[in-house]
Formats: structure tokens, C-alpha cells, sequence
């Protein structure tokens, strides 16, 4: 109490994130709209000031008891990364700038920076609390380079979307990224083009919306940017004790600033990765026991702007070579201000908790009319894997129950609900290849207890066609990453 006595004394009030203290003056005052506050400065630490002083809150004790008052302050301002805290001068301005595209350049370059120059991934010297699990090394992401600057092209490509995140080749197939700093290239043909510009059409739209939750000044908007990325980049919550899951917080899912980036950067891989479960999903026959040109309703469980939804609707599409009518698509999530893009969809929105006691009713009861479910996960399980989690969709997928199938598209290699829910009877099919990496669980479908147990062409053969190839990356496995 003390130690955080004297830090207010110093700096007006504030907490210590990141690398430093990011403090709003006294006389600050907060926007009505953002939540920001529109004066920051920033406090260095003694220890960074180059007088060598001890650090403050060396002790583990006196560390928790700080961490302890920060997160009980955590909702009474915005989190700020103090990165100006190990670079200064112009640079340390760019990250508030109010040019929008040179504000995200400048954000990622010093991400950049941080990774190479100090060797650091998030906040000095912590580690994540929480851990993730992470996307296996084993299967791909091969060194792909250093990555392109902001104002760097892709040779021979021109930018399908303004951020440089998709290119059209000369030959007509196309070069994209799903990483911020454009390192892993993904390749695709004329039809992976297609889709592609069709999802930049609509993120512009996701975006606009978007954009109508900014603040009107220009300095808050660029204040509020800075904390999305801050937030996107460091993950705060995973760090914390608390019982919130996920990456995010509820909190910091809401916030205009992270949703900008969000959309900008999750866009690509929730979308090709759904579209390569998908087209596994229909090799395997799925779609023959759940048919997409019947009334049929796919709900996104924990589903936030709705790009699974995006990529089933594009996919049905392409299946029936029409719009399907009677495929209903719903996103059902904690958070509730997805449903501001989700409505940019024309879908369906509903909030909705895993651990709620009424989670299952909730999902039998989203379309009234009794058509057959078919859910949808997205890297969520491994927040949720726990016997009521595996509870829930033994019930779901109950024998003679609406719910027909469950499919699964997830980061880690080996999801432990895969056991628990074997031992409740279901079926667990596994789509991807499990032999030339050892076990990879990050596609799967859950099927009611005494549905057939093996399906045809899984893993997809060689020569299977695959608009998004090495979606999720296989590449290690030796699966092409091109066409």
C-alpha cells in the first residue's frame, strides 16, 4: 500500500503495465463515449531510468500485493502498454498518431522491435498465468523470413485489401497472410481469390461499423487503437488469477480499439481454417447425414463476429451452387457486442455462457421450428475442456436429440476433451493426417452415441482439391502448401 501511495504521489494515479507506468493526469477527465483518457504520461521506473536504482516491488509479496490493487483497479481506466517506456522520441508519439494506417504501422513495427531487439513477447519478465495451448510447431509454420514492412509488397502481387494482407498474382492465383507482421505466406488459386476478396468486401463493412464507436477526436480514437493493440498484442488476461477464461476479457473483447484489430487480423485465419473444416466435413459425408439444401441451422458456439458463419454460408453456397434458404446460422457468445457485426452478416445473434446452468436449453430452443443443429466451435475448447463442458455435449448430442453434429476447428495438438467425451459414449472423428507428426487434434466432429466410426477420405488424399491448401498449416507433414 505504500509502494502504491508514493507511485499515485508521482504520477498523478495510475498502475504499472508493461514495461513502465502509464498514468491519466489529474485534471484528465474521461470521454463519455471511449472511456479514455484523453492525457497520458508516461512514468519510468527508477530501475529504467539509467541511475540503477533498485526495482520497485522486488519481493514476490510486495509484486502480488501490487498486482493485487492493479486488478482491483483493472475497470477504472483503459490498458495502456507502456512501450514508450524502451523507445522514445518520434517513434513513442507514433503509437497515439491520428493517421489511422501509419498509427497500426507504427504499432506493429515496435512489435517488431520488441520481439527482436529485446527478446520479449509480452510484459517484461512474466509469463502467462494461463497458459494456451499453443499451435504445434511440429505441422508447420517453417521459417518463412522476417516478414514485410508496412509499405513492403508481396513481388509480383498487388494488394487485394489496403493492410496488404491478401495479393493478387499475375497469374491469377493469390499470396495471403494470417500474422500480423506478414511472415507465413498462404497461397491459393483463382476461387481462394475469390472468397478472399469477398471477405475484404465485407470486413470493410465490419469495419465501418466498426468505426462508429470511436471517439469523434481524432487523439481519443488513436488513444483507443493503442489500447486495442496493447491489449491484442499483450493478452493481460491470461495473466491474471481470476476466473474468467479466454484469451480476453469480457471487458477487453467490448472495447472498439481491440475489435478494430480483431476484424482486421483474425479475419483470415477463422475464415480459411472454417473453410478447410468444412470441405474435410464434406469429404468425410457429413453433409450427406446433415444436408445443406434442407432446413438445417448452424450455430457458432462462442462464434463472436460471425466468420464461421461467413465461411458456412460462402460454403453451402458453393456446394449448392445457389444461396442455401434454408440453412439458418446463428452466433451465440459471452460477449454481446459482436452482435453489432454479426448483424452486418445478416445472421443471427445470441448471448450465451458454457458454464451457464441453461446453456443446453439455450441452444435447443435458438430456432423454434425443431430443425436439425450442427455446432460449431472455434478455439474455444481449450478454455472449456472440464467435465461440464464434456457434460454438455453428451446432452446436446444425446440420441434422437436436434443437435446432429459438433465440428471442432482448435489450436492445440491434443485436446483432452477428445477422452471425455469417448467415455460418454460419443464418437470422436479426427480429420486431420495422425501419422506423419504423431497426434493432431485441431479438427474434429462429435457425433451421438452409434454413428459410424470411420469415414472416407480422411485425411484428405494428395490430390484432393482444396481451395485454401495447408489450412490448418500441415506443412511439416509434408502436405503442399500450394496447389
Amino acid at each position: 500500500e505504500k509502494e502504491a501511495r508514493r507511485r499515485r504521489s508521482e504520477g498523478g494515479g495510475g498502475r504499472r503495465d508493461g514495461l513502465a507506468l502509464i498514468y491519466p493526469q489529474a485534471d484528465c477527465g474521461n470521454s463519455s463515449r471511449s472511456g479514455v483518457n484523453p492525457k497520458m504520461c508516461a512514468y519510468v521506473p527508477p530501475h529504467l531510468r539509467g541511475g540503477g536504482a533498485k526495482k520497485p516491488g522486488s519481493s514476490r509479496t510486495q509484486r502480488r500485493r501490487l498486482e493485487e490493487l492493479e486488478e482491483r483497479k483493472r475497470g477504472e481506466g483503459s490498458y495502456v502498454s507502456a512501450y514508450e517506456a524502451q523507445r522514445t522520441g518520434e517513434f513513442g508519439r507514433g503509437l497515439t498518431e491520428e493517421d489511422e494506417s501509419r498509427q497500426v504501422a507504427k504499432l506493429v513495427e515496435f512489435s517488431r522491435y520488441r520481439r527482436e531487439a529485446l527478446g520479449q513477447r509480452r510484459r517484461e519478465g512474466q509469463e502467462p498465468q494461463q497458459r494456451r495451448q499453443s499451435a504445434p510447431r511440429a505441422f508447420g509454420t517453417n521459417d518463412h523470413g522476417r516478414g514485410l514492412e508496412a509499405e513492403e509488397d508481396v513481388a509480383g502481387g498487388g494488394r487485394v485489401d489496403a493492410a496488404g494482407m491478401v495479393y493478387a498474382m499475375e497469374d491469377g492465383s493469390c499470396v495471403y497472410f494470417c500474422d500480423r507482421f506478414r511472415r507465413y505466406k498462404f497461397f491459393c488459386g483463382p476461387r481462394g481469390l475469390g472468397l478472399l476478396r469477398d471477405l475484404v468486401a465485407v470486413n470493410d463493412r465490419m469495419l465501418g461499423a466498426n468505426a462508429e464507436l470511436f471517439s469523434e477526436d481524432p487523439k481519443l480514437a488513436a488513444a483507443q487503437r493503442a489500447e486495442g493493440y496493447a491489449l491484442y498484442e499483450e493478452k493481460p488476461n491470461l495473466r491474471r488469477r481470476g476466473a474468467e477464461i479466454g484469451t480476453w476479457s469480457d471487458r477487453e473483447y467490448s472495447l472498439p480499439g481491440f475489435q478494430y484489430f480483431y476484424l482486421r487480423l483474425k479475419s483470415f485465419q477463422r475464415f480459411c481454417e472454417s473453410w478447410a473444416l468444412l470441405e474435410r466435413c464434406e469429404a468425410a459425408g457429413l453433409f450427406d447425414l446433415v444436408p445443406l439444401d434442407r432446413p438445417l441451422a448452424v450455430v457458432s458456439l462462442g462464434g463472436g463476429p460471425g466468420y464461421e458463419l461467413l465461411a458456412t454460408d460462402r460454403f453451402a453456397r458453393a456446394i449448392l451452387g445457389r444461396p442455401a434458404p434454408a440453412l439458418a446460422l446463428a452466433s451465440f457468445d459471452l460477449q454481446p457486442s459482436w452482435k453489432r457485426y454479426v448483424d452486418v452478416l445478416g445472421y443471427d445473434f445470441a448471448r450465451w455462457d458454457v458454464k451457464a446452468p441453461d446453456a443446453a436449453r439455450r441452444v435447443l430452443e435458438a430456432y423454434p421450428d425443431g430443425r436439425p443443429l450442427v455446432l460449431f466451435l472455434s478455439n474455444i475448447l481449450c478454455y472449456c475442456t472440464d467435465d461440464h463442458t464434456a457434460d454438455l455435449f453428451a446432452h446436446l448430442l444425446r440420441p434422437g436429440a436436434r443437435v446432429r453434429a459438433v465440428v471442432a476447428n482448435e489450436r492445440g495438438a491434443v485436446q483432452n476433451i477428445v477422452g471425455m467425451l469417448e467415455r460418454r459414449g460419443l464418437v470422436v472423428v479426427k480429420l486431420l493426417d495422425q501419422l506423419n507428426a504423431g497426434r493432431d487434434d485441431r479438427q474434429l466432429i462429435f457425433l451421438p452415441p452409434g454413428s459410424p466410426d470411420t469415414f472416407p477420405n480422411l485425411p484428405l488424399p494428395d490430390d484432393h482439391p482444396r481451395v485454401f491448401p495447408n489450412q490448418p498449416y500441415e506443412e511439416k507433414k509434408g502436405v503442399r502448401r500450394s496447389l
